[in-house]
């Protein structure tokens, strides 16, 4: 498999690409089940579904979500074509059948954003009950609000620079270093042009994962693996397995069972604790229904600026820009141009050693999580 061949660009090159490969598996004799559902028809946003049952026996569902941070869609759908051009074939598909839920955020895969539609951050919608959820629950965002979503247009580039690393320095004398990193990653549900904004209802793709979700613990299929596809987060050449809280499999168990040595469970001292998280969610949901079917439900970062201080604080940055460039459009061009390819680099980056390392380290994960979890 040549690596040019399979990293897109656009949202349009994603979809046909995905259809060509189910006229490969066809063409193969392989039964494929597709559908899509419409998020914005008018825009031609939709989530594509691909279903491969199991032959004979429905023992094993692999479950392969991908884009439910949009702009990370795009390294989703290279690894959806790993999947089937190598792992795919190795599997006994008497007893394994395979679904893929691909371009969840299908604006944010469009127009190259984390967010949705209506700036709300998927990973933090999937919240149990809305109800008696308490939307107040960061105390810590409200406290750098003012530095994480300035308003107004981004003017002369060198001020804007020494603005945000002045304001950075302040905020960390004043509040503390750990106030702004704990007032993004948890999730926010109060300030809807902000960053990481969770919202405040299911949005209409998280109302359909979830149904879906719903559908695999209560069909046939006694064992599910589900893998969520995520990029930004994380040593720059290494992906790692990120176990939801909910997994019981401590760092050094995880590590042992996969045969993969990049992993963060609950016990991890890089652990952090999130919101409304889609594979929170799905294990909170088996819970709440007393599944009989056993679940394996984790995600796959690739992380890409790297991990370092400095690496958090660009990110930090990169992450703050795009979204004042979202609301408040600079007059320049070349503002808005390096902002977007700042942003784009963060989930999706273009150098080949990254693009091929990426693929070796999912070939691995997948591979080493396949072989503990199938039965």
């Amino acid at each position: 498999m040549r690596t040019a061949n399979i990293f897109f660009d656009t949202y349009d090159q994603v979809r046909e690409n995905l259809q060509n490969r189910v006229a490969k598996l066809e063409d193969a004799g392989i039964a494929v089940q597709t559908s899509e559902y419409p998020i914005d028809e008018a825009d031609n946003l939709y989530i594509d579904n691909l279903y491969l049952p199991a032959n004979k026996e429905s023992k094993n569902l692999i479950i392969l979500t991908t884009g439910v941070h949009g702009m990370e869609g795009y390294i989703g759908s290279v690894m959806l074509d790993v999947f089937f051009e190598e792992i795919y074939p190795t599997l006994n598909r008497d007893t394994t059948g395979v679904l893929v839920v691909a371009n969840v955020n299908p604006y944010g895969m469009k127009y190259k954003r984390r967010y949705n539609e209506h700036n709300v951050d998927l990973n933090r919608n999937f919240i149990i009950d809305w109800d008696s959820f308490d939307r107040s629950s960061n105390k810590d965002y409200p406290e750098v609000v003012n530095f994480l979503q300035p308003e107004g247009k981004i003017g002369n580039a060198l001020w804007h620079e020494v603005g945000f690393y002045a304001s950075l320095a302040k905020e960390a004398i004043t509040k503390g270093a750990d106030k702004v990193s704990d007032a993004l990653l948890t999730g926010q549900y109060e300030y809807p042009t902000g960053v990481y904004y969770g919202g405040n209802g299911d949005e209409k793709s998280t109302a359909y994962l979830k149904s879906v979700f719903q559908a695999c613990l209560d069909g046939e299929y006694e064992n599910l693996v589900h893998i969520d596809i995520h990029s930004g987060y994380g040593p720059r050449y290494n992906m790692v397995i990120f176990n939801s809280v909910f997994e019981t499999m401590t760092e050094a168990e995880t590590k042992q069972a996969f045969g993969y040595d990049y992993v963060i469970s609950h016990d991890s001292e890089s652990f952090y604790a999130t919101t409304g998280d889609t594979t929170d969610y799905f294990y909170r949901l088996a819970e709440s229904k007393r599944s009989e079917a056993d679940l394996f439900s984790t995600c796959f970062e690739f992380g890409t600026i790297g991990d370092s201080f400095l690496d958090s604080i660009l990110s930090l940055k990169y992450t703050v820009d795009e979204n004042r460039q979202h609301w408040y459009p600079s007059d320049s061009t070349v503002t808005g141009e390096v902002v977007k390819e700042n942003y784009n680099e963060l989930f999706y980056p273009t150098e080949t050693k990254w693009r091929e390392k990426t693929i070796e380290d999912f070939k691995a994960a997948t591979i080493g999580v396949l072989n503990a979890k199938l039965k």
